[in-house]
């Protein structure tokens, strides 16, 4: 018999999709597997994602309860950003443990409460439930006036990938976990996987610029590796990345402690990024644009293989998966 842990998460849905998929027919704009679901309503359309987590594989050693509230509202938010979506209402179902205290469940509800609030949200509360190992699952819900942005698309050779931000820090931090690091100097590290924020001016972006040169989007939640192998998988096309923004810290961290300063940005996850394929029809408007927003960069081209590749000094490396994924890595962020 086949168990989850032979064919993992990805496996698994896309093992459901098999028999789930046809449902989304005639109903759903995106495809099953999309980072959220979206609806036409008259000229609207709402978009809905629900994702989530066990504590035990997400709680670094020096992150509290809020801070794991704050991240569970993030990472709903982030996958109606990505398509286009205003993100409106967040709720959430939670597992603790009846031995947890009052006081570690208000802290953990503040934090989904304010990270929904930091994002133009409301977090409506939702369902509690008692659990030996504690989770969260987060729903939102969002609306859009324009179609939402797909992963699957008509992307051609040549054209625009482009994300936001700079990577490296996220994968210093697990890093830095696993390993027991001292974190207190390292405050750029303790800022993002303590208070994750989505970059909401992606939606400014792509107003401006035009939905109609955006073709594709994913976040990085999974690692900008994962991300791209899966846009590359889904749409049959290949990635050159060029240039991976990464932070200064997570230069002098890699530095320090004698890691691959790719690895690092390439397979650190939780950014909650966009990742955007741009029409290189659209590459004179692009240039005006990036002038405006400059924490958008350029970072590679696509592909007519179906591979994934980076510039490592000087030269084409292949990208590998890699990366979280429920079912198949053993490690916890538990002692």
């Amino acid at each position: 018999m086949v168990k989850l842990r032979d064919i993992g998460e990805k496996g698994a849905i896309e093992y459901i999709g098999r028999f789930l998929g046809k449902e989304l027919l005639g109903i759903g704009v995106l495809e099953f597997n999309d980072d959220a679901l979206a609806f036409k309503l008259n000229k609207k359309y709402l978009l809905l994602n629900i994702d989530g987590f066990v504590f035990r594989y997400s709680k670094y050693y020096w992150l509290s309860y809020y801070d794991l509230g704050w991240k569970a509202s993030t990472l709903a938010i982030s996958d109606v950003v990505v398509k286009g979506g205003i993100p409106k209402v967040v709720v959430s179902s939670v597992g603790f443990k009846k031995s947890a205290s009052l006081k570690r469940l208000r802290e953990f509800v503040f934090g989904l409460r304010d990270s929904a609030r930091f994002h133009g949200a409301k977090y409506l509360g939702g369902d509690l439930n008692e659990a030996v190992d504690e989770w969260v699952s987060t729903a939102c819900i969002g609306f859009s006036n324009v179609k939402p942005i797909p992963r699957k698309s008509r992307i051609r050779e040549n054209d625009i990938v482009l994300t936001y931000g700079e990577y490296g820090l996220t994968g210093a931090a697990l890093h830095a976990h696993y390993n027991r690091i001292d974190i207190r100097p390292w405050r750029k590290i303790i800022e993002v996987t303590r208070k994750p924020v989505v970059p909401m001016e992606t939606l400014e972006f792509v107003s401006k610029l035009g939905r109609k040169c955006v073709l594709s989007s994913i976040d990085s939640s999974d690692g900008l590796a994962q991300s791209l192998l899966e846009l590359s998988k889904i749409n049959k096309v290949g990635f050159i990345v060029e240039n991976v923004p990464v932070n200064s810290e997570a230069v002098e961290y890699a530095k320090t402690y004698g890691l691959d300063l790719k690895n690092l940005a390439l397979y650190g996850g939780e950014e909650f990024y966009p990742i955007l394929i741009i029409s290189r029809k659209c590459l004179n408007k692009l240039g005006d644009i990036l002038r405006e927003f400059d924490r958008f960069k350029i970072i590679g081209k696509t592909t007519a293989s179906v591979n994934v590749y980076i510039r490592k000094e000087g030269r084409l490396v292949k990208v590998e998966s890699g990366g979280w994924e429920y079912f198949k890595n053993r490690q916890s962020t538990y002692t």
